[in-house]
This record gives structure tokens, C-alpha cells and sequence, in this order.
């Protein structure tokens, strides 16, 4: 009878803790994303969500290089929520699966001619000048939020909230077409490849402003 008893009470436990679930939707930086959530316990809660921001394009310049971007990003996100005061407030931790780079193709200018580093030379029909920023694929999370504390909730809809950042030191590279590799050496007498580096080296202090990469997400749960 009591280990009957104490069967009932084990299966008892374990349906309690496989309704402690949600699903998410969520909106902000970096895009929109939808997620679920697992309530491990009133003090923990995991959680997995993927979000993207699409493609887009943007025109810009680092220094005198002017260009036309492409950006992508897709993200996965793995976490474990801890709940320190059994409320909604939460601290997050966790990793972050990224797809995310930038392409910038170079703009020549309205005189036909385009400066690489501090040399300025002839940007002829079939040239290429491309810079990629490339954000690591896998990146360590850590923020604070509100939600997510599914194993406390009732059913029903909830508000949540994010906001921390992931970590990652960009990785930038920049490909010439030959022509255009040869009218930069020849005017600078051989040192072209000095210059294509003090451009990468401008194009690499932008983008390490993103290691520290921000994510700010507003939301709503459904906890079933």
C-alpha cells in the first residue's frame, strides 16, 4: 500500500512538473523571435528561443571607405533562468548560436575613384572591393529579465522581459579583385597590401564596438 502510495505521489510530481511549460513570443534587438520555456523548479527555468533580424541593406563609410552593406542574423539561444527571490525577476544565463555577418561591397565615388587606406586610386567596371564582419558563431549570454518562472505560473498568458548581452570579438577580412590589387600597388610602389590593412584595421575598430553585442527583448509567455 505505501509503495502503491508512493508511486501515485512520484507520478503525481512528474505530471505537475511536464505542464510546467510555455511558449514565447518576443520582439526587439536583435528582431523577433519565438521560444519555449521548461520550469525546472520555483528557483530555475530553461529555456530555448530562436530569433532573427532578416537581411537588410545599408549604405555607410569607415573613414574614407564608402560602401553598400548587407546584414544577416539568425540566433539560437539556449539558457538557464535563475529565479533569486521567487518572483518574476530573474538572472540569465547562456549561449548564443549565431548566423550573423556583414557584407560591405565598395561604392565607388562620382569621380570613379576609390580610396583604400590613405591611397586613392582608379575603381574600374568589373572591380571588387568587399569587407565581411563576421560575429563568432557561438556566443556567451548574460543578462537579467522579468517571466519565464514557469513553474510557479498558472496557466494563462504573462509579460516578459529581457535585456544583456553576448559576447564575441568580431572577425573582419577584405578581398580585392587583381586589377584593382595591381593599381593599388603600382601607386603606392608595392605596398598596396599596407594599405588594404590599415582599412581593415578602421573596419576592425567599428565593428569591435559589437563585441559586446546588446539584446533587448519585450514579450509575451503562454504558460499551459
Amino acid at each position: 500500500m505505501y509503495k502503491t502510495a508512493a508511486i501515485f505521489s512520484i507520478l503525481a510530481s512528474f505530471a505537475a512538473a511536464t505542464q510546467a511549460q510555455s511558449i514565447y513570443g518576443q520582439v526587439g534587438v536583435p528582431g523577433v523571435g519565438i521560444g519555449y520555456a521548461y520550469g525546472i523548479s520555483p528557483e530555475f527555468t530553461a529555456r530555448a528561443d530562436i530569433s532573427t533580424l532578416g537581411s537588410f541593406t545599408h549604405n555607410g563609410s569607415s573613414k574614407d571607405f564608402d560602401y553598400k552593406g548587407k546584414l544577416k542574423f539568425n540566433q539560437l539561444g539556449a539558457y538557464l533562468d535563475w529565479f533569486p527571490f521567487g518572483n518574476g525577476f530573474r538572472v540569465s544565463a547562456g549561449l548564443n548560436f549565431r548566423d550573423a555577418k556583414l557584407t560591405a561591397d565598395a561604392n565607388p565615388k562620382d569621380s570613379g575613384r576609390i580610396t583604400i587606406g590613405d591611397q586613392t586610386v582608379a575603381f574600374a567596371t568589373g572591380d571588387s572591393a568587399v569587407a565581411r564582419v563576421k560575429l563568432p558563431a557561438v556566443a556567451p549570454y548574460l543578462g537579467v529579465g522579468w517571466g519565464h518562472n514557469v513553474a510557479t505560473q498558472q496557466p494563462g498568458f504573462s509579460f516578459i522581459a529581457d535585456i544583456g548581452v553576448a559576447y564575441g570579438k568580431p572577425k573582419v577580412s577584405m578581398d580585392l579583385n587583381q586589377a584593382l590589387m595591381d593599381r593599388l600597388d603600382a601607386a603606392t610602389g608595392g605596398n598596396g597590401r599596407q594599405e588594404v590593412d590599415k582599412q581593415l584595421s578602421d573596419i576592425r575598430h567599428d565593428a569591435n564596438k559589437i563585441k559586446f553585442f546588446p539584446q533587448v527583448f519585450i514579450g509575451m509567455a503562454y504558460r499551459f
